[in-house]
């Protein structure tokens, strides 16, 4: 399960950096105190709606009629945490990790004083270290904990160190914080167990780390084709690649950490049997992907790209990064990864090749003439509590602040950005997001707690990046969202955004079962090996069948029979 948790994890670091481009939380100024030329929108529901030119249109959220409404906090009270610092979390001058935009705005707002019970460096796991010592010596948690490991947060539940939400969910959830677990009621398996709920998970927009398809447009172009729909159309393109550039590799893979990898990847080719997941089958229940038929017929094809030579005779030592460098230095003309990439790293190469034109496309059919890719997590974390926490409201309050502003709310504290000075500034009466010196700082990094990106659902009609994509540049967030991030980025999203329903997400979402902590890791290697021989030629065919009947001897089967247990209700 390792690389499967390495991609979430960076999956995560990027889902952040999406989310501060877009200016999710932050900043000293309502919307409303700024002239900034768009008329707001009414007040509703919490979801978007599309007019009848298929334009969305963000609406900000009442909760005037909610049951309870948080007040600030005569006598001030506080409220501990821990974070884990980078290098990029580098505060202006002045400010410090419990002094700054985001502290003050608590304290000023909701009479919270945040203190950081842990301060540490962000390497080598360093707060789920701290977390698991804490366990062993009984020294007392933080108040609010993230946590993105279901191993260390079944290890806190057991411990009985957690204070189960399901009370304060029913006293202080609002109405569109309601709506958003209501329409992605899965999200609730990551923190339920014993027939409570230990936490708040975070609910991704579902799109952040799904896979599409990014191409050298000046390649197509000397080569005088359209970008490829299907896997047919793909071999063609790479052999035309190939013949115009002989020394160049047609197709960036990354094969070191199996085919997974976060950038780099081929899943596409699996179509709707994506290899590395539990998805349901036929019969309802939750099978393996890498197992399944169609991947043999996947891998097969991978080796006849090999022996054209369309991908690079050393891609199984190729990490993530070195199959991006492959793209960016000019020598891979197709490359599989999401859709903020177009930020990170492609936008690079351009750069660093003159003349070269990057495009993002949606995905093409698979071996069983499918489209199908591995889809982003319903969720990437959660916001736990310390057993005993006496200060839900405030959490539950903060949650739905932030929440409002993943639902583009006109009416948000924090819809201008992060903090005045960090991710904007003011000129003239106008927030401005492309700045002389704008510090790199991630600033969202120090709020209380976060509540993801824009919950499924929540948005009816086109999403901000559709909107943008298309010219629409009219609302605060539209503005931001057009200053503040690359185009190619936008372009990417978009693209995902085209083919939608087609990604295949892990439906097992719990701890590693007993069976999986005694095995999976012999069984990853075994899959690992197989799969690489195959596609170098080291195998033939039958590897795969010997394969699928090892790993069900060798714990599989077991695995399996585990899995669907803690998948029934």
């Amino acid at each position: 399960m390792s690389n499967i948790r390495k991609w979430l994890s960076l999956t995560m670091m990027f889902t952040m950096v999406i989310v501060l481009l877009a200016g999710c939380t932050g900043g000293d100024n309502k919307a409303e105190d700024i002239d900034t030329g768009e008329t707001p929108a009414p007040s509703g529901t919490g979801t978007t709606t599309g007019n009848s030119d298929g334009e969305g249109t963000a609406e900000g959220n009442s909760t005037g009629t909610e049951s309870y409404m948080f007040k600030k906090y005569e006598a001030p009270v506080t409220i501990t945490s821990a974070q884990a610092l980078r290098e990029s979390d580098t505060l202006l001058p002045g400010d410090t990790p419990e002094d700054n935009p985001m502290s003050r705005w608590l304290r000023d707002n909701m009479g919270v004083t945040l203190k950081y019970k842990w301060l540490l460096t962000d390497q080598n796991d360093a707060l789920a270290t701290k977390i698991r010592l804490a366990l062993a010596s009984g020294e007392e948690l933080p108040d609010v904990l993230y946590i993105s490991d279901t191993v260390l947060m079944n290890e806190l539940i057991d411990a009985g160190r957690l204070e189960p939400i399901d009370e304060a969910y029913e006293k202080y959830a609002t109405n569109r914080m309601r709506e958003s677990y209501e329409k992605n009621p899965e999200v609730w398996r990551y923190v339920e167990k014993d027939g409570k709920k230990w936490g708040l998970p975070q609910i991704s927009d579902g799109i952040v780390g799904d896979p599409i398809m990014w191409v050298r447009q000046d390649w197509l172009d000397a080569v005088g084709m359209k970008a490829p729909t299907t896997l047919e159309e793909v071999e063609a393109t790479l052999a035309a690649f190939k013949q115009k550039y002989p020394d160049k590799t047609p197709l960036a893979f990354s094969g070191k950490n199996g085919l997974a990898g976060y950038m780099g990847d081929v899943h596409f080719m699996f179509g709707q049997t994506q290899p590395y997941i539990w998805d349901k089958g036929e019969d309802g229940k939750l099978r393996y992907g890498a197992v399944q038929p169609t991947v043999k017929d996947g891998l097969l094809k991978l080796k006849d790209f090999y022996a054209s030579g369309y991908i690079h005779p050393e891609f199984g030592a190729h990490d993530e990064q070195k199959a991006a460098s492959l793209f960016t230095s000019g020598e891979a003309g197709m490359l599989f990864g999401p859709g903020w990439m177009g930020g990170w790293p492609l936008a690079d190469t351009e750069v660093n090749v003159p003349g070269a034109v990057v495009k993002p496309y949606p995905l093409p059919s698979g071996v069983d003439g499918t489209i199908g890719r591995t889809g982003s997590a319903l969720s990437y974390g959660t916001y736990v509590f310390r057993k005993g926490f006496e200060y839900m409201d405030a959490a539950f309050h903060y949650w739905d602040i932030s929440l409002g502003v993943q639902l583009e709310d006109p009416n948000s504290p924090f819809a201008n950005g992060y903090a005045e000075g960090y991710d904007y500034i003011m000129v003239d009466g106008k927030p401005q997001w492309d700045f002389p010196d704008k510090p790199t700082t991630e600033i969202g990094n120090y709020q209380l707690l976060g509540s993801g990106n824009t919950p499924p659902g929540m948005i009816q009609g086109p999403s901000i990046y559709e909107r943008v994509a298309k010219g629409q540049i009219e609302s605060v967030y539209e503005k931001k969202l057009a200053a503040g991030t690359g185009k190619l980025v936008v372009d990417g999203f978009t693209a995902a955004l085209s083919q939608p329903n087609i990604a295949r997400r892990n439906q097992f979402i719990g701890a590693p079962t007993e069976t999986m902590g005694e095995k999976w890791t012999l069984l990853k290697k075994m899959e690992l090996e197989t799969f690489l021989k195959i596609i170098y030629n080291k195998a033939d065919a039958n590897a795969f069948d010997e394969f699928v009947e090892d790993w069900k001897a060798q714990g599989g089967d077991k695995i399996t029979e585990e899995v669907n247990e803690w998948y029934q209700p």
